[in-house]
């Protein structure tokens, strides 16, 4: 005796139901990390530069005027009391850095904070360009931990501090920089 087959009839097993729902519901809570991890943790990058390995973010940034900067925070490695660097470069020829001040900087919470300038200290003999600057931005950390974003003002031989505002996207990965350790790197 035959048993008529019909495809309009057939329904799937407890345990094919069950594997396809823990399949989407797997695959929905994969997007849902992905969509909601931070990007900064991505840009995060470990670079060997001058014989050693460092952590590395890079950004472009605009000043208030329109130049663009480069804007590179670096970490030693194996260094655990290593300083976490700002480098700040721009191609504008009109900009004179002062290597002797430090970087002002504020939160947009009103907090007025500075940071120390290594320029001078970084190239022995002559300076880089006048448009280039080295600050040391560790001891900023505690204070920026809950700021939304950051206005930096970089001091300049002329009357007027040249004015980068920091976004939250690349405050944060700035600060995911600051607490890598070992290939760990993530700001709570």
């Amino acid at each position: 005796m035959k048993h008529p087959i019909s495809s309009d009839h057939h329904h799937p097993s407890f345990t094919q139901t069950v594997t396809k729902l823990f399949v989407i519901l797997g695959l929905t809570l994969l997007l849902m990390l992905l969509w909601s991890a931070p990007v900064a943790l991505a840009k995060v990058q470990f670079l060997k530069e001058a014989d050693q390995w460092v952590y590395h973010s890079q950004q472009s940034l605009t000043d208030t005027i329109g130049n663009q900067w480069d804007a590179t925070v670096l970490k030693p490695m194996e260094q655990d009391n290593a300083g976490v660097y700002l480098w700040l470069t721009t191609q504008a020829n009109s900009v004179y850095l002062d290597a002797g001040q430090p970087l002002v900087v504020e939160t947009n919470l009103g907090q007025k904070l500075s940071a120390p300038n290594l320029t001078q200290q970084h190239f022995m003999g002559t300076l880089p360009a006048p448009n280039v600057g080295q600050y040391d931005i560790l001891t900023l950390f505690a204070s920026i931990q809950d700021a939304e974003s950051l206005q930096l003002q970089l001091p300049t031989k002329t009357e007027s501090p040249v004015r980068l505002s920091i976004p939250a996207d690349v405050l944060e990965e700035w600060l995911n920089v600051g607490t890598c350790k070992g290939l760990i790197c993530g700001h709570l």
